[in-house]
């Protein structure tokens, strides 16, 4: 049986002021921060406990991996037992490991710790989205949405900034790299404090828990995930072929799981009742495209500037301005919504691409130690672009899953942004490797596939407006 739209957690949906939020919203940023600031210590890790690529890979990997698998999951365990009550469970964790891989003395426990971080992370970030789905709605949503955009932008540069300036310092006896994930505990224990302001929502119904389902599907994005991840550093050698093939089985296993237990009257992990939703199904692929792009720019970015003559730190603060101006017009979006409507997202892609445009073009006539600056009003464009695109294309996917599967967009949304993260990565690695670019050929081929990707984004953007036009007549 097809899941059906639900009413609203609250009566007063539409009145849920953003601050509200507050404590969920930190959840975003939090794992962000987490993410980039641990991906510019690594050389700081491979120094202090002489680590090699592989032990680096899964400081990374041992974070990011739980994560991406167990994110649906934890959107349905929001769904049946509370989305308060999963986002303070997992934001526990989160702060737990953190203080963990502060005081990890190896190298292994550091990646354990990191393990257990990621699922945290799983956890509670799909119970943001979900709760301001079930509890707002009209522009009360577009504005909390957009927050949450702000919040991950922040982290993401906050966290690259940070990680930079506190890796080459020492604290007395306290090494600059633990300090980073004393940080991470102490946004932790300001999500937990602020999370009561809340609105409380689940489902109005019990949400059964598809073992079978939930254990085909952890399989296939875990496969998929390790090969994606390991795929350079292994070669792409038979292993990784090997989950490729494990991958597409489980995920294939699943989907035919799922259509049956659907069609018995259950309610399964997946509906592919939703699931086969076409703006849904749009949604998502934007959602993928433009965050292969995104990670795959912001991969290349700070290696590039810094082959240049930039610091790390200089590195991370030429980005400051990008994440400042992000915030803002995230900040803003709602507004610039009512009046364009699914416009929005068109704008946002088309500044993104003059933005990478002009990116290029700078780099053709300057390249140094003053790169940073050369590039600001091409960084501040793409801020203000990304920020247009990133809210609309969340909204896509959160209003086209009912509120009674609100957990399921929250977990949709973070899977497919965090894989395509990944994919972004590997995609640029791969091309990096393969023609030896480095420098600023290193950074004209990340823009490259960028734009590529945003061209891709705005063909689908049209695509979804064209169609929201024909069901309006």
């Amino acid at each position: 049986m097809p899941i059906r739209p639900g009413p609203p957690d609250l009566d007063a949906a539409e009145s849920v002021p953003t601050w509200r939020y507050l404590g969920f919203l930190v959840g975003p940023g939090a794992g962000t921060f987490a993410f980039n600031a641990v991906t510019v210590i690594l050389p700081t890790l491979r120094e202090r406990f002489g680590a090699g690529d592989v032990a680096l890979e899964l400081v990374v990997a041992g974070y990011g991996i739980p994560f991406a698998v167990l994110l649906i999951l934890g959107g349905r365990l929001g769904d049946r037992y509370g989305r308060h009550r999963l986002y303070t469970i997992g934001m526990g964790l989160f702060l737990v490991s953190a203080i963990a891989c502060a005081l990890a003395p190896s190298i292994e426990t550091l990646i354990a710790a990191r393990v257990v971080q990621g699922v945290g992370a799983a956890l509670c970030t799909p119970q943001v989205l979900a709760t301001i789905q079930a509890t707002s709605r009209g522009s009360a949503r577009t504005r909390a949405i957009a927050a949450f955009g702000a919040s991950g932008g922040i982290g993401a540069a906050v966290g690259q900034v940070s990680g930079g300036a506190l890796a080459g310092l020492s604290f007395g006896s306290v090494e600059g790299w633990r300090a980073v994930f004393v940080v991470v505990a102490l946004i932790a224990v300001a999500a937990i404090v602020l999370a009561p302001l809340a609105p409380r929502s689940r489902a109005h119904e019990v949400v059964a828990i598809d073992l079978v389902g939930t254990a085909a599907l952890a399989l296939g994005i875990l496969a998929a995930s390790v090969a994606l991840t390991f795929g350079p550093v292994w070669n792409w050698s038979w292993p990784v072929a090997l989950a490729l093939v494990v991958a597409a089985v489980a995920l294939v296993g699943m989907w035919k799981h799922q259509d049956a237990i659907e069609r018995s009257g259950r309610v399964p992990l997946l509906p592919p009742s939703v699931l086969r939703l076409r703006p849904l199904q749009l949604g998502l692929l934007a959602a993928g495209l433009f965050f292969a792009g995104y990670s795959a720019l912001l991969y290349v970015f700070p290696r590039a500037v810094e082959a240049g003559g930039l610091t790390s730190l200089q590195a991370g603060m030429a980005l400051l301005p990008f994440a400042v101006v992000f915030a803002g017009m995230s900040l803003a979006v709602a507004r610039i919504q009512s009046r364009l409507g699914d416009a929005t997202l068109i704008l946002g892609v088309a500044l993104q691409i003059v933005a990478l445009l002009g990116m290029a073009g700078t780099l053709a006539v300057a390249w140094g130690s003053e790169v940073g600056s050369w590039l600001q009003p091409a960084l501040v464009l793409l801020g203000a672009g990304q920020a247009l695109i990133f809210s609309p294309l969340t909204q896509l996917v959160v209003r086209e899953v009912p509120v009674e599967a609100a957990g399921l967009s929250g977990g949709m949304f973070s899977t497919a942004q965090q894989l395509a993260l990944s994919f972004g990565v590997i995609v640029i690695g791969g091309l990096v490797s393969l023609t030896g670019a480095a420098g600023r050929d290193e950074l004209l081929a990340g823009l490259a596939l960028d734009i590529v990707l945003a061209v891709a984004v705005l063909i689908v953007a049209i695509a979804l407006r064209s169609r929201a036009r024909r069901n309006l007549r």
